[in-house]
């Protein structure tokens, strides 16, 4: 079936929607539309038939695969159907030429004649565009991801904030929270979430209530850890119909033994985006209780529960850096046992010029 499926999708890459239904019609015999292979050749086949005109063969799959098990599927084909179920605009008359009637004679080889009806005005040229098609299946997702966007952005729906954790030494824990304030799950969490799923080795993904995700990186290192995060911003700008530039993330240490000395560097670029309202995109830092080694721009950040919370300027280009010590428990424990060891050898040393012999042996 893989190489039919595949054959199938060429045909209907070059625009040959009569191979590719031929292609597919045997293969939807055998696999009902319940089946996941079943519901993609469905899919498939909805495309062929919008190419050819045949909206209402469309429409009705489209409809059976709104129920199907796949929630990729369903969200494709209920995008579709609004596409396909979609009024269309009449045509005004002005754009049509309209030819006279002509009679034809009974008698061979006689010349047909024009009626004699009363010449009208020539009508104005047809418009250089042909009559209006249905849409193909790439149209639609690139309209329809326009649309989401414009709706994240201008209706003001949704809140997301990055938490960032040092849990220790060059190691940085992710978390991304995005809610709905409709309290209901929107398109693009959806679309969001099926991005990152090539990223499931990093990225860890949980739904709270209705429309609420969460996601949570392991620990990784420094450059791991900003290379994710710059994929996973740039992945979510496309899924909105944006092109954000890649945010910057650095952590340069410089170890103490005793401790470690951090800077931490992060930069956003949001020139893009100026439709959110105000605490709509925040950055969470912890732990931190020290404001003094903090350096934002253009909003200032605040302390919330021990931790650094950075609001993000929309149309703005924003800048963080945070400085910050941490205890090394190694390097305290190994200090700790070098104190003890000076101790013990002071004490013999007292012990001996007092006149004692070592411990266990005779005076």
């Amino acid at each position: 079936m893989t190489v039919g499926l595949a054959e199938a999708q060429q045909a209907l890459d070059r625009g040959d929607y009569g191979q590719c239904l031929r292609l597919l019609e045997p293969l939807a015999t055998t696999h009902p539309i319940n089946e996941p292979e079943g519901a993609l050749i469905r899919m498939l086949m909805v495309t062929a038939w919008m190419g050819q005109g045949e909206e209402r063969r469309a429409i009705s799959t489209c409809r059976l695969l709104t129920r199907c098990k796949d929630p990729d599927l369903r969200i494709r084909a209920r995008q579709l159907l609004n596409v396909l179920e979609a009024p269309s605009l009449e045509r005004p008359a002005r754009w049509s030429m309209q030819l006279p009637t002509l009679e034809m004679t009974p008698r061979t080889g006689q010349r047909p004649r024009l009626s004699r009806r009363r010449r009208l005005p020539a009508p104005p040229p047809p418009p250089p565009t042909g009559p209006t098609q249905a849409p193909s299946a790439g149209f639609a997702a690139v309209v329809l991801a326009v649309l989401v966007g414009l709706t994240l952005l201008l209706g003001g729906c949704v809140q997301i904030r990055a938490d960032l954790d040092l849990v220790g030494p060059d190691r940085l824990e992710m978390n991304w929270h995005i809610n709905s304030l409709s309290g209901r799950t929107l398109p693009w969490q959806n679309n969001f979430q099926a991005a990152l799923r090539d990223q499931e080795p990093n990225w860890t993904a949980t739904q709270g209530r209705e429309g609420e995700l969460n996601l949570a990186s392991r620990p990784l290192n420094t450059d791991t850890a900003a290379k994710l995060l710059a994929d996973s911003v740039a992945r979510a700008g496309r899924t909105a119909g944006l092109s954000l530039p890649p945010p910057s993330l650095s952590l340069h240490e410089r170890n103490w033994l005793v401790g470690v000395q951090q800077n931490l560097t992060l930069n956003l670029d949001l020139t893009e985006i100026t439709s959110l309202p105000s605490d709509s995109l925040l950055i969470s830092i912890g732990p931190g209780t020290d404001l003094s080694q903090v350096s934002s721009a253009p909003l200032p950040a605040r302390l919330d529960n021990q931790r650094i919370v950075w609001p993000l300027a929309q149309g703005a280009v924003n800048h963080l850096q945070w400085q910050r010590w941490q205890w090394s428990r190694l390097g305290l424990g190994g200090l700790g046992i070098l104190g003890l060891l000076l101790i013990s050898t002071l004490l013999q040393s007292i012990r001996q010029s007092l006149g004692f012999g070592y411990p266990q042996l005779p005076s």
